[in-house]
C-alpha cells in the first residue's frame, strides 16, 4: 500500500501580512463585556437604570408641540366658559356639575384632537341641549291606536251589520 502524500509547500503570500484582516471574526463589544463580573454589573447598572420617558407629553394631540397646544387650549377654554354661559341662560342649567361638564365637552370641542373625541363631546352635548325627538313615536303610537280604534269600529259595524 502507499503511503500519504506529503503536503505540497505553499509560497508565502506577497501582499500583506499573511491572513486577511477582514475576514478575521468580529468581536462583539457585549459579549466580551460579559465575559468579567465587572462587564457584567456594568451591563445590569445600564440595564436598570430609570429612562427618560421619549414621545409626546400625554395629552398633546398629533402634529403639536406641549407650548404650542397650551395658547389654543387657554383659548379655547375661555371661548367654552363664554358658551356654556349663554347656554345655561338659554336652556335653564343649574347644577354645577353640569355647567363643568358642559365646559369640558365644549372645550374638547374647540380644540385640535381626535376626531372621536370631539364626536363624543359634540354627542355630550347635545345630549344636554336638545331633546331627542319624542313626538314622532308619539305620533306613530296615536297612530296605531286609531287603527286598531278604527278597527274595532269596523268589526263592531260588520258583526251588527250582518
Amino acid at each position: 500500500m502507499t503511503s500519504q502524500r506529503k503536503a505540497r509547500a505553499k509560497s508565502p503570500t506577497k501582499v500583506g501580512q499573511g491572513e486577511a484582516p477582514h475576514k478575521a471574526p468580529k468581536k462583539n463589544y457585549f459579549s466580551t463585556l460579559m465575559e468579567t463580573p465587572e462587564g457584567r454589573e456594568l451591563r445590569k447598572q445600564w440595564s436598570t437604570k430609570p429612562r427618560k420617558n421619549g414621545g409626546r407629553p400625554k395629552g398633546v394631540p398629533d402634529g403639536f408641540r406641549k407650548h404650542q397646544i397650551e395658547p389654543i387650549r387657554d383659548a379655547a377654554k375661555k371661548e367654552a366658559e363664554k358658551v356654556v354661559n349663554i347656554m345655561t341662560e338659554k336652556y335653564g342649567i343649574e347644577d354645577g356639575y353640569a355647567k363643568e361638564a358642559l365646559t369640558t365637552a365644549v372645550e374638547v370641542m374647540r380644540v385640535p384632537g381626535e376626531t372621536r373625541e370631539r364626536l363624543a363631546a359634540a354627542r355630550l352635548v347635545l345630549d344636554f341641549t336638545k331633546q331627542k325627538p319624542v313626538a314622532k313615536s308619539e305620533v306613530s303610537i296615536g297612530k296605531a291606536e286609531e287603527f286598531l280604534s278604527s278597527l274595532l269600529e269596523d268589526d263592531g259595524q260588520e258583526t251588527t251589520g250582518s
